[in-house]
């Protein structure tokens, strides 16, 4: 009878635990729901006030908790709601448990990397602790460490770390081309990617959502360019020709047969533009040696005393296989070799060819539409159509403009002073052979058509 009894409180116990579950599960089921509906209204306000409960009663219920509290809290930090450093935290937390909860469901590097962002952007915690914080990840995961922002953030808090004499300048070079080879190798994917997509739009293949990718494709291209030139230009604040020159002679004997430190030595002083410097040479023939690459027939290029010696080593760089963004780097350079001899067609062919290699590569499209101003006396058959010329080279410069952000403020300055030298209304109305609306055709090397505005 002893034993009936407590078998029968067991399952008393049992049940009471399982309807209270069931009853706690509904009750999760319908604040979740109350929860999402508000969320998806942007009505935050409302759902923050439900938001700290149901984190309480049913932190494991939905994913959506957290993601939507994510979102709720940015609002409240974008619009002032609120104390901020208390928002910043909930913000934090709210990612964490994202990371915590659901680390199959979410992307872990991109999570940690939007709490690292966050702290540097309201200031929590100290510089170090934020640096630490890109640093860790950055090392952990540097493959999907792709963020142009974060890139840009990371260097940043390097450079202070640098400043506050936390680390050496070595140490900074070691980021520098950690950083710089990661947007290499984006520059270099994303490029493919804009490549076979390009081809499809052409081709009239293309659906609306790739049409879409492609231009996301673009505009991230155009940023990696940014952020690369920042990075350069931040390294070259800090050192120059006269630093870099005597440190690597010095260090030259002892890493001489170390294809690693040449490497990195070739990339700084082509970045320094010291490659007339001997230990350029120095370096890049010791290389050449040990590793003969692509990489170490552009230098040998970039050191050649006629362009024909040049051109030769550029054909074999490409030849052997060079990444998009080397690649376009080579055509620019033979452009610029046929663009100061006087060749501007065929200077023109490797500008081109340098943007199909790189298509945020707008300083290309922009030495065009300085060799057309350059021509405009001598590709027009009388003064008006001299002066038309001036429109192309106009169309070119916006086009440079339009692909690459960081040269954008100076294109668009260029093709303003060309609009300005074309023929103006006055001219057009006065003009007896020449109307608004008609096209001329521009002769010589450029071979382009415009119309008359």
């Amino acid at each position: 009878m002893k034993i009936n009894k407590t078998l029968l409180a067991t399952i008393a116990l049992l049940g009471s635990f399982a309807f209270a579950k069931a009853q706690l599960s509904e009750e999760c089921t319908i604040m979740l729901q109350l929860y999402a509906e508000n969320a998806k209204a942007k009505n935050y306000n409302e759902a923050y006030t439900q938001l700290a409960p149901l984190v309480a009663k049913c932190p494991d219920a939905s994913a959506a908790i957290y993601q939507y509290g994510a979102i709720i809290y940015q609002d409240r930090l974008d619009n002032k709601v609120g104390e901020q450093e208390a928002n910043v935290h909930g913000l934090i937390d709210m990612i964490q448990a994202q990371i915590d909860k659901y680390p199959t469901k979410v992307d872990v590097t991109r999570k940690k990397m939007e709490i690292a962002r966050t702290m540097y952007k309201y200031k929590m915690g100290s510089s170090s602790e934020q640096f630490n914080m890109f640093n860790d990840i950055f090392n952990a995961d540097e493959d999907n460490f792709t963020d142009p922002n974060g890139i840009i953030t990371y260097f940043s808090l390097a450079k202070g770390e640098f400043d506050a004499g936390n680390m050496d300048l070595k140490g900074l070079f070691v980021i520098y081309d950690a950083l710089s080879g990661k947007i290499n190798k984006e520059l270099d994917s994303r490029t493919g990617e804009v490549d076979i997509l390009g081809d499809k739009l052409e081709a009239g293949t293309i659906t609306d959502l790739e049409k879409q990718t492609l231009e996301n494709q673009k505009i991230n291209l155009s940023n990696y360019d940014i952020v690369a030139g920042s990075l350069t230009a931040t390294i070259g604040k800090l050192v120059g020709c006269d630093y870099l020159v005597p440190l690597y002679e010095s260090e030259f004997e002892v890493n001489k047969n170390d294809s690693v430190w040449l490497s990195s030595v070739l990339n700084r002083l082509n970045y320094k533009d010291c490659t007339d410097a001997p230990i350029y040479l120095k370096a890049v023939k010791a290389l050449h040696i040990i590793n003969p690459s692509a990489d170490t027939a552009y230098g040998l290029g970039i050191i050649a005393k006629s362009s024909a010696e040049k051109f030769k080593y550029w054909e074999e760089a490409l030849s052997l296989g060079v990444n998009k963004n080397r690649e376009a780097k080579i055509h620019y350079e033979k452009g610029n070799s046929l663009k100061s001899s006087g060749n501007y067609g065929q200077a023109k062919a490797e500008y081109l060819a340098a943007v199909r290699a790189r298509p945020s590569y707008g300083i290309a499209y922009l030495k065009i539409a300085n060799m057309m101003a350059a021509s405009a006396q001598n590709c027009g058959s009388d003064p008006f159509t001299q002066r038309a010329v001036y429109w192309v080279a106009a169309r070119w410069a916006e086009k440079a403009a339009s692909i690459d952000g960081s040269i954008r403020s100076n294109a668009n300055s260029y093709a303003a002073n060309y609009r300005a030298k074309a023929p103006s209304k006055q001219d057009i109305f006065s003009s007896s052979t020449h109307n608004s609306g008609d096209t001329i055709k521009i002769g010589c090397w450029i071979g382009e058509t415009v119309t008359i505005p």
